[in-house]
Formats: structure tokens, C-alpha cells, sequence
């Protein structure tokens, strides 16, 4: 009876140990993967799309394909962390394990603007004009994202409201030559002519500042703080000095007290 109980004994420790170890195994395989959850867009598709796993360190390369009538604006991309918005497609992004990654591609649907019916047959060649709103005005057209296949005709136009005037415009977009058309990023014009920018998605958004207030200008750099002096030294190399000359002195006395103590 007594060497059953131990044989028993000796089982049930074995098969705790073994729970045990494959229970450890199991967590850190959980803990080396991460998970990345892809919702589904209006407006187009995403590869890859549903919910995978991937092993920790892996780059995983998203990549965003608009409907014919939609256009890519940004990703969002979340964890337990936060989140961000990514503008590049495709994107690629390092996953860390034990992580869970939520992704979206969000698409802006294309307007023709006004008083143009359709959008362009041909897309890669035509104008993509993306027109923000701002505080302080409005736009004509209003907020939204345009495609023309000619934009010769279309004028931007800021119209502030009451306590507010025009500034300028900002324009955003990923070729600073802006299609050979001679331009500056922030044009004063008002209306301002879109005639450049094919093959392209350009932003212009409105700068409105309040009624007899003048919008400073940004310097380049920053200004180095000025450091004080001392007996012609800096500030700061007469404090490092004194903390010395402090740590010396207080050395020296425990040195004495120690010696006398001997005594």
C-alpha cells in the first residue's frame, strides 16, 4: 500500500512538472508572436486583410488598392500603446510580440469638381486635388477630395469669416516640383489657380489668422541659450569647480576626524 501511495505520488509530481513546462512553452510562444488585426475599408482593399499572426521582429508590408472612384488618404494603426496615422502605401511596419496590432486603410471618396459631372477616365494622369478645411474661413469648393482630368479651370477660394482675414495657402504633396509648375508652398493668392500637379495628389489648405493680427514668420534654428560667467568662466564650469572644491574639504575633514579617532 505504502509504495502505490509513493508510486502515485511520484506520477502525479512527474505530470505536474511536465503541465508545468509545457505551460511555460506555450506562454512564451504567445508572448514571441503578435497579432494584427486588419478592418476592412470603404472605398478599397488591403493586403494583407483579416486577423494574422506573426512571429516577433517580423516586417509586415501593408498595402492599400483604392476603388476606381476612391483614393488613398492614410493608414491608422493602434495597439494597446495608442495610435498613429501613416501616410506611406505600402507601408511596412516591425511587429513586436505579444502585441496587438488594429490597422485600417482609410480611402477618401473622389469628387469631380464643380461643374464637372464625372470624374476622369483616365486617373493616372489626372489632377488630384485634396482641399482641407481650416478655422477661421471656408473654402470654395468646399472640403473634399477633387480629381480633374483639366484643371486649368479650377480656382481655390478662401473666404474668412467675420474677425478673421487670409493669409496664405499651405500646399502638402509628395513632389515639391509640383509637375514642373512653378509654384511656392505658400502661395498668397486667393483665388489660386490649380493648374499644375497631374499625375499627383497635392493638399492645399487655407491659413486664416484673426483680424489685425500678423502671422509671425519661422526662423531657421534654434537661438543657443546664453551662459552666464564667472571670474571669466562659465556658469556652469564654476558650479562643477565649487561641487569639487566641496567633496575636497569634506574628504579632508573625515580624513582628520578618522586620524584622531586612532588616537
Amino acid at each position: 500500500m505504502i509504495k502505490s501511495t509513493k508510486i502515485f505520488a511520484l506520477t502525479l509530481l512527474t505530470s505536474l512538472i511536465v503541465l508545468a513546462a509545457f505551460a511555460s512553452v506555450v506562454s512564451v510562444n504567445a508572448q514571441s508572436q503578435a497579432t494584427v488585426i486588419v478592418t476592412p475599408s470603404l472605398g478599397g482593399t488591403t493586403d494583407p486583410s483579416g486577423t494574422t499572426t506573426y512571429n516577433d521582429g517580423t516586417s509586415v508590408t501593408f498595402t492599400a488598392t483604392p476603388d476606381a472612384t476612391a483614393v488613398f488618404a492614410n493608414w491608422i494603426i493602434s495597439t494597446s500603446a495608442g495610435s498613429s496615422i501613416v501616410t506611406q502605401n505600402p507601408v511596412t511596419l516591425p511587429v513586436v510580440g505579444g502585441t496587438t496590432y488594429n490597422v485600417q486603410a482609410i480611402f477618401s471618396p473622389l469628387l469631380p469638381p464643380p461643374g464637372v459631372t464625372s470624374l476622369p477616365s483616365n486617373m493616372t494622369t489626372a489632377a488630384i486635388v485634396v482641399v482641407l478645411a481650416s478655422a477661421g474661413g471656408t473654402t470654395t469648393p468646399t472640403a473634399g477630395t477633387y480629381a480633374l482630368a483639366d484643371a486649368t479651370a479650377l480656382n481655390l477660394t478662401a473666404t474668412p469669416k467675420s474677425g478673421w482675414t487670409f493669409s496664405h495657402w499651405v500646399i502638402y504633396g509628395p513632389n515639391l516640383s509640383h509637375g514642373g509648375y512653378p509654384f511656392t508652398a505658400t502661395p498668397t493668392d486667393n483665388p489660386y489657380n490649380v493648374n499644375h500637379g497631374y499625375g499627383n495628389m497635392f493638399s492645399y489648405q487655407p491659413v486664416f489668422t484673426p483680424t489685425g493680427v500678423t502671422e509671425s514668420t519661422p526662423t531657421g534654428g534654434a537661438t543657443a541659450t546664453p551662459t552666464g560667467t564667472i571670474g571669466g568662466l562659465t556658469t556652469d564650469s564654476a558650479i562643477i569647480i565649487g561641487l569639487v572644491v566641496v567633496i575636497i574639504v569634506i574628504l579632508i575633514a573625515f580624513g582628520v576626524f578618522a586620524s584622531r579617532r586612532k588616537k
